[in-house]
């Protein structure tokens, strides 16, 4: 287990998100691995930062996960992390990649389809609580299953 920071807070932001991770190695190529994410807190105020950001808060968040992840994978590496993913970083969309080279139809598509899964479309097992969820579903194609879209 260990703890780090994923990003440094921009002015832009005016959430952040807990997320859970583990890491996996790749049974196609056995020297990478790759990182599975769950949310624990969604679109948590900036006020709340100091509050999450300690190493004790986030210990006692990556115990009580570990704790209750049922994993049955052969390849969990038996390494968990607990992120700090600033708002800009976790609704970072394929349209915010790759904008530049997609034509009109692409760009408002992939505007909903995020970068990186950090569990932003679905309420996963750990997941405690969203704090806005009308900023969620305006940022992803669907939410829980169901268009928003």
């Amino acid at each position: 287990m260990y703890i780090m920071k994923k990003n440094t807070i921009t002015k832009q932001s005016k959430t952040f998100n807990v997320c859970y991770l583990r890491e996996y190695r790749d049974p196609e190529n056995e020297c990478e691995t790759f990182n599975l994410y769950e949310t624990i807190y969604r679109n948590v105020p900036i006020k709340y930062l100091k509050k999450f950001d300690t190493d004790k808060m986030k210990m006692k968040i990556l115990k009580f996960c570990d704790w209750n992840y049922k994993e049955d994978a052969a390849n969990f590496v038996n390494v968990s992390n607990v992120e700090i993913i600033m708002q800009k970083d976790y609704y970072t969309s394929y349209y915010d990649v790759f904008g530049d080279n997609m034509s009109t139809d692409e760009k408002k598509r992939e505007k909903l389809h995020m970068w990186t899964d950090y569990g932003q479309q679905y309420d996963r097992n750990n997941i405690r609580k969203d704090f806005n969820p009308k900023l969620t579903k305006s940022k992803v194609y669907s939410y829980n299953g169901t268009r928003c879209h």
